[in-house]
């Protein structure tokens, strides 16, 4: 089984690389592998000839997008469509990532794999655009494409994890100021450790149990960025105060969905976020 990973410096490319040491594992970088090259993806992945590609690139500045939509959707759009043309030719299961931010954030009990998708955002468009794209390529049967491709979408949110930037590791930074930090505290969705949604989505991809299709992988329980913030200093022991605001008092340049819950109605649940918080906590200082 040979698995070609993309995107081995990011936080999610590290853990993924990680979780998969025991197999016959390829990561390469973003200078590796340009995504939205189209000859070079067909003619790397041609020559490695995958069992598996997983796709830990991606566009991921939310702001940033706003700017620069056309950007956003070369990687998370585009790009995604090319690996999946070629995933399809040399018969490889794609594995790829998508968001929350899909989902235009107004229903509070969450969202299932199979609701309607209605992004908000520049971010949340680019990332829609890649998950039909895949679905447009995989799912499509002519003369010349016989049979579906193999894939698995899985969208997650709010991650974190040992080797990237994320909100955890700002809130460590900035908790010991004086000044107590304003948190939106009306922002739902589930925080995810990078570590937790690797391991899953390797005994996904090697079960042969499940379907290709769209899957949420998510550590469980909703929660706030204000209240996630206060879980972070209370387990840290960080001495940080944080005061709660609402989004129209944080403004930043690309909207954010209030209620981006993602349900899981179909994989085995993982553990909820709050231990797996502990458990990220204790693992950076060692």
């Amino acid at each position: 089984m040979r698995v070609l990973i993309l995107g081995k410096n990011g936080m999610l490319g590290h853990d993924m690389e990680k979780v998969f040491v025991d197999t016959d594992v390829i990561a390469l970088s973003f200078l590796d592998l340009d995504i939205t090259d189209k000859e070079a993806v067909f003619e790397k992945l041609m020559t490695i000839a995958p069992d598996i590609l997983i796709n830990c690139t991606g566009y991921t500045d939310v702001d940033g997008a706003e700017k620069d939509e056309e950007k956003a959707n070369e990687v998370n759009g585009y790009g995604v469509g090319v690996l999946a043309r070629a995933c399809r030719e040399i018969d490889a299961t794609l594995v790829h990532f998508s968001s929350d931010y899909v989902f235009h954030g107004d229903k509070k009990r969450g969202y299932n794999e199979d609701d309607s998708i209605n992004p908000i955002n520049a971010y949340g468009r680019s990332k829609a655009l890649g998950e039909q794209l895949i679905l447009d390529e995989m799912e499509s049967i002519g003369a010349d494409t016989p049979k579906e491709g193999k894939f698995f979408i899985i969208r997650t949110s709010w991650l974190y994890g040992l080797h990237g930037k994320n909100f955890v590791e700002t809130m460590l930074e900035l908790g010991n100021r004086e000044e107590p930090l304003r948190v939106v505290d009306d922002q739902f969705g589930k925080p995810t450790y990078t570590l937790d949604l690797c391991e899953q989505v390797k005994w996904l991809a090697l079960s042969h149990e499940y379907p290709s299709g769209i899957y949420h992988v998510t550590n469980e329980g909703a929660t706030t960025w204000f209240r996630f913030a206060k879980k972070i200093f209370e387990l840290s022991k960080v001495r940080g105060r944080v005061i709660p605001c609402t989004t129209d008092e944080f403004k930043r340049p690309a909207r954010r969905p209030k209620f981006s819950a993602l349900t899981n109605n179909m994989l085995p649940k993982l553990r909820p976020w709050e231990e797996a918080l502990a458990d990220y906590l204790r693992s950076r200082k060692t």
